[in-house]
């Protein structure tokens, strides 16, 4: 359903979901109940009629986009046609309980579609709860969008996880919703092209992101089967499972320093998804920087970096792949991810 605005959930259901059982039937009971993550939020004015013979798309994790004017000056200094978002607060205590893909979106003079990916029931990891203290979320969305300086025509959404992994007791970071994929269609030299903002799992193992995969090119097929696609966005192209990265950090550097590929040039090996999108008809090599990673990290961690960002196209020609620094002015990230590049033209 497409709205102006999610509907709210209030503060008092999210405290009662937070407190009561957290399994999978209970998840799918609470999911059914919220009618936003039913909805697709609608807004912005696109600014141009059409896109002309290209298509130019920035795709970006945005770690909340807490960090609204940074972002929003890179965006501006490429001036996209097109914008694929990940990880976008609305109503989020860390982030200033704001809505701030309606400012980016302003700034740009992008339309946009946002869709929630989780409905946070807490204020956020460890680290987010403890710089934000006792300060509540006014909404505790989290969620996906796509911006677009032209019409966006048809938006629609892909969800991948039902069973509410994000939710069970063993979790400290309590949502309701799934990862998902957000997409619509833009005219580009006379042609409808599809576009997709892309989120998949990271605790979860390649196998899974490759389901994962097959259940989103499914679902575009369905919605048009014809139309040139391009897919942007974290596909978490990680190589192993969150155990293996993170239950024995230095065994996992190690495990990097021999292979010293892996997260980049050949994570193609770890991640059936690649093969996934090879035998539909998908491209990867010419959208991107293959041996440049998309992972940030503060000053002196010292965890590997891999890329995890993509762009995919069928029915596309793309070129100009670039990877964005995702920088504050004093040197501080913007986010954990980098931002990609690239144009793409029908053919």
């Amino acid at each position: 359903m497409l709205v102006p605005q999610l509907t709210h959930v209030p503060a008092a259901d999210r405290q009662a979901m937070r407190e009561g059982p957290r399994d999978s039937a209970t998840h799918l009971r609470h999911a059914a109940a919220i009618p936003a993550l039913g909805q697709i939020e609608i807004g912005g004015t696109a600014s141009r009629e059409d896109a002309g013979e290209s298509l130019k798309v920035v795709a970006w994790n945005v770690e909340r986009l807490r960090h609204g004017d940074a972002i929003a000056a890179v965006l501006a200094a490429q001036a996209p046609d097109v914008v694929l978002l990940s990880e976008i607060d609305n109503g989020m205590a860390r982030s200033g309980n704001g809505h701030p893909l309606r400012t980016l979106a302003d700034r740009l003079g992008h339309a946009y579609a946002y869709a929630v990916e989780f409905v946070e029931l807490d204020t956020g990891n460890e680290a987010e709860r403890a710089a934000t203290g006792a300060a509540a979320n006014s909404e505790g969305f989290h969620g996906n969008a796509v911006t677009s300086a032209v019409p966006l025509l048809r938006p629609f959404v892909v969800r991948f996880d039902a069973t509410g992994t994000w939710f069970h007791g063993e979790r400290d970071q309590p949502r309701i919703g799934g990862r998902m994929a957000i997409g619509g269609q833009v005219m580009v030299g006379g042609s409808r092209v599809t576009v997709v903002s892309v989120h998949l799992e990271n605790r979860t193992d390649p196998a899974g992101r490759a389901d994962q995969t097959r259940h989103l090119l499914d679902a575009i097929d369905k919605y048009d089967p014809q139309a040139p696609v391009l897919l942007g966005g974290d596909f978490n192209t990680l190589t192993a499972t969150h155990r293996e990265r993170n239950g024995d950090p230095e065994a996992w550097r190690a495990r990097i320093a021999a292979e010293p590929g892996r997260l980049t040039v050949d994570v193609e090996r770890h991640e059936p998804l690649f093969q996934v999108f090879a035998t539909r008809g998908y491209g990867w090599q010419a959208a991107n920087n293959l041996d440049v990673p998309t992972q940030r990290r503060q000053a002196g961690d010292p965890a590997p970096v891999g890329r995890i960002d993509w762009f995919f196209t069928r029915g596309l020609a793309a070129s100009a792949p670039a990877v964005l620094p995702a920088v504050l002015p004093d040197g501080r990230p913007s986010s954990d991810h980098e931002a990609l590049l690239v144009t793409v033209r029908v053919g």
